[in-house]
């Protein structure tokens, strides 16, 4: 939970990794048609030329079974139908209602009633089933131009965005794949993404109109630049894909830039001007063993590298793969098992009062033990954690495990406090204060042994609910902390509206603490100024005796660190504790 600890261990026990998988076909790949009908629609004119004159030699075969039957007053004059239908069938209305008509001179004129009296058909008789034949030919043509226009129309959607009629991501995913390997024209291409960042807020403001609006106009000023080799594909609501015209590698960047200008001019919607965030993410093409969907996803791992670090556009590049990202999925997949699996523990580091040498409390430090990967640091999976609905799961377990051990010292006659880190999450969640105070309740410990540390930024996104609930916090008698201060940027102005009464001095400037140090006088200002406010002082990451001499002499509360004592589990802890009889001595 604290970096203080965390910075050293950057990698997972190497007896784990993952067995390599093989490359995965496209979850977009479609349902293929019959061989035949697959045919004939990629071959409409070679079939028209072999059904032509195989419809002309079937109407042929009926002339010749109706006459060697007897004529027309027999049944079989009707067989005439199935060589007018498939007419239709294979060539529409037109030709449907032609075949109509020429099957009616066939077995009109040309064929008598009777072939052994030689009685000729009355005009009239011939003409009623001329006329039912053209019927049946025009209606089978008609229903099959409707059923085609359908299909034609149902595969433009699935190829479409019905808003915009951009090419959607299906159509990126499969001009990729047609797009051979080895093709020299790719040698230089590039794929990118572009993302409008902002908007949700646009739509939050102005309507989901905005987002179609946006699109089009994005996309208009894309076509106008000379190296598109394609239109734009909308592959989502407020993304679009290109992909540029084969170039030199070294004017990719200068292409991107371009488009970035673009970019930043305003967009009309109604007779406003807006401003729309965009951001790019690229990758080439050159040479790609990947598939599509491999081939976009590095161009939008590329363009949450630039979302991430506030750049107009980044191109992807190995180190950027999210092989990592994957493995951190993973590991939060495990993490919920872990919870309910003993796999998670915590480790114990000492504070120790500066004045009197005594140890007061401790911070608790997550540490997690997987069955598979071995240790798995802190920083590994935290900070990640942090920004998803576990973290509110793992906040509760080291709130409620760290209370369970404040109940185990007292049983042995140990009056420690323990510091538990919070996330800005927790501060948001309606029901965080409640939840504390009930495990307060469940272990009948006294809140004044339990401290929970936020971060700067933890209460920068809503002060005023995030000093109610620290509030309520503080009249159950909770300890509250201002972890890593002096890392932020705006906690000053609101340092005296906050409940806190303790702040701890970031180990960035402590741990090179010396008379001679940059940090000399700003540890000392923090000092200074938290004594001025009521506060204490807690100064983590001390780790050499110089600067837990120099900490003494500023007047600091506190002090914490690896000179001190490394974070140890509960046991261990134990030990140390009672062998040093709940002092430190510093050699």
């Amino acid at each position: 939970m604290s970096q203080s600890d965390t910075v050293r261990d950057t990698s997972i026990s190497p007896k784990y990794r993952p067995a390599a998988e093989s490359p995965k076909q496209s979850d977009t790949t479609q349902p293929q048609p019959p061989r035949l009908l697959a045919w004939a629609q990629r071959n409409p004119t070679q079939l028209r030329a072999c059904a032509a004159p195989l419809i002309l030699l079937l109407m042929a075969s009926v002339y010749w079974l109706v006459y060697n039957t007897g004529g027309v007053k027999y049944v079989y004059a009707h067989s005439m139908y199935l060589v007018i239908l498939l007419g239709g069938f294979i060539f529409g209305a037109p030709v449907g209602a032609l075949t109509g008509a020429l099957a009616g001179l066939v077995l009109g004129p040309l064929m008598p009633i009777d072939v052994s009296t030689g009685e000729a058909q009355k005009t009239l008789n011939w003409l009623y089933r001329s006329g039912f034949f053209i019927l049946a030919g025009l209606f089978c043509g008609t229903a099959r131009d409707c059923v085609l226009r359908y299909l034609g129309h149902i595969q433009w959607l699935m190829h479409h965005d019905c808003s915009s009629e951009l090419p959607n991501r299906q159509a990126l995913i499969t001009h990729l794949n047609a797009t051979p390997n080895s093709n020299q024209n790719c040698r230089h291409s590039y794929l990118a993404v572009i993302s409008v960042e902002n908007m949700l807020e646009m739509e939050t403001a102005y309507g989901l109109g905005v987002s179609d609006e946006v699109i089009q106009q994005l996309s208009h000023r894309l076509q106008n630049q000379q190296d598109m080799k394609h239109e734009p594909y909308r592959i989502n609501s407020h993304q679009l894909a290109i992909i540029f015209a084969p170039i030199p590698e070294h004017c990719i960047d200068k292409c991107l830039a371009q488009l970035s200008d673009t970019f930043s001019l305003p967009f009309r919607f109604d007779t406003l001007s807006i401003h729309a965030d965009i951001g790019a993410g690229c990758t080439e093409l050159a040479n790609r063993n990947e598939d599509a969907e491999t081939c976009l996803r590095q161009a939008e791992i590329a363009l949450r590298r630039a979302a991430e670090h506030s750049q107009r556009w980044v191109r992807f590049n190995p180190e950027l793969d999210v092989a990592q990202n994957e493995d951190t999925l993973e590991l939060l997949a495990e993490l919920k098992t872990a919870l309910t699996s003993s796999q998670l523990t915590l480790h114990y580091q000492p504070k120790v009062c500066l004045l009197s040498n005594t140890v007061l409390g401790v911070e608790a430090l997550m540490r997690w033990q997987h069955p598979e990967r071995g240790f798995i640091p802190p920083g590994k999976f935290i900070p990640r954690t942090e920004h998803s609905t576990l973290i509110d799961q793992l906040t509760a377990w080291a709130i409620d495990s760290a209370l369970a051990q404040i109940s185990q010292w007292q049983a042995m006659g140990i009056q420690l406090s323990i510091a538990v880190n919070i996330s800005t999450r927790n501060l948001l969640a309606p029901d965080f204060a409640d939840s504390v105070l009930a495990l307060l309740e469940k272990h009948q410990v006294d809140g004044t042994l339990l401290e929970l540390e936020i971060t700067e930024s933890a209460f920068m996104l809503d002060i005023e609910r995030t000093v109610h609930e620290l509030t309520r916090l503080a009249d159950a008698k909770i300890t509250l902390s201002i972890d890593d201060f002096g890392t932020g940027y705006s906690s000053l102005h609101y340092l005296d509206a906050l409940p806190a009464s303790i702040i701890k001095v970031d180990q960035s400037f402590v741990k090179s603490l010396s008379k001679t140090s940059g940090s000399y006088h700003i540890v000392k200002a923090a000092v200074d100024m938290a004594h001025n406010l009521g506060m204490q002082v807690v100064a983590e990451g001390v780790e050499t005796k110089a600067a837990y001499e120099l900490l003494t002499d500023f007047g600091c509360d506190f002090a914490q660190g690896y000179f001190i004592a490394r974070p140890m589990p509960a046991d261990a802890f134990n030990s140390w504790y009672l062998s040093h009889k709940g002092r430190y001595r510093p050699c």
